[in-house]
């Protein structure tokens, strides 16, 4: 198996250390190496937060190169684009979270901030296929808007682009998380069946 690249661009409070490590123990569980990389644009809440996440049968870095993305989560519009124009290529596949968070400079009228289709356009144009969904939506349907992150994960594995199942995800939730447990596995389901709907379309 080729290593496969995972980036998630979010911002802090949105859960991607959490997807990051979903991801990444249920790939060892199964007997792949994997190996997560993290950099912060501000150490606080509502600062850039990206994530990487390699899976492989060998050992590799933990960043990712230029380019080299497989896949790019986006749990922020801007964010997906700002991150996706570093990291994508014409083979990246995109799944993005519609729901923006503005920025202080937004609220206060400093800066404006695009329309999500201006933001989906763009990326449209730096990879091979973007699904979008309201991932905010669907985690509030689950029981929380806090498991954002779970429908991410879920419609990850939805896309079918990494060798880990439904049911290798379901089991590392219910062995890892303390926290909304039930609301992450629903939020998980849910993610996974947009996006698997999504490819079928």
């Amino acid at each position: 198996m080729k290593t496969i690249n995972i980036v998630i661009a979010g911002v802090g409070g949105q859960g991607n250390v959490l997807s990051s490590r979903l991801i990444a123990w249920t790939a060892l569980a199964k007997g792949f190496k994997a190996i997560i990389g993290e950099t912060y644009g501000a150490a606080q809440r509502g600062g850039s937060v990206m994530s990487h996440i390699r899976i492989s049968q060998e050992v590799v870095g933990p960043l990712i190169p230029r380019h080299s993305a497989h896949a790019l989560l986006g749990f922020e519009p801007i964010e997906a684009l700002r991150v996706g124009a570093a990291y994508l290529n014409p083979d990246t596949i995109v799944i993005m979270n519609t729901r923006p968070i503005y920025p202080a400079e937004v609220l206060t009228g400093q800066l404006e901030y695009p329309s999500v289709a201006d933001v989906e356009a763009r990326l449209r144009k730096l990879c091979a296929n973007l699904w979008t969904l309201d991932a905010v939506e669907l985690a509030t349907k689950a029981g929380d808007p806090l498991v954002m992150n779970t429908v991410m994960v879920g419609a990850l594995i939805g896309s079918q682009l990494i060798p880990l199942s439904q049911e290798d995800l379901e089991e590392t939730i219910s062995s890892r998380v303390r926290r909304l447990k039930e609301a992450n596995l629903e939020a998980f389901r849910l993610g996974l069946e947009a996006i698997s709907k999504a490819r079928s379309a």
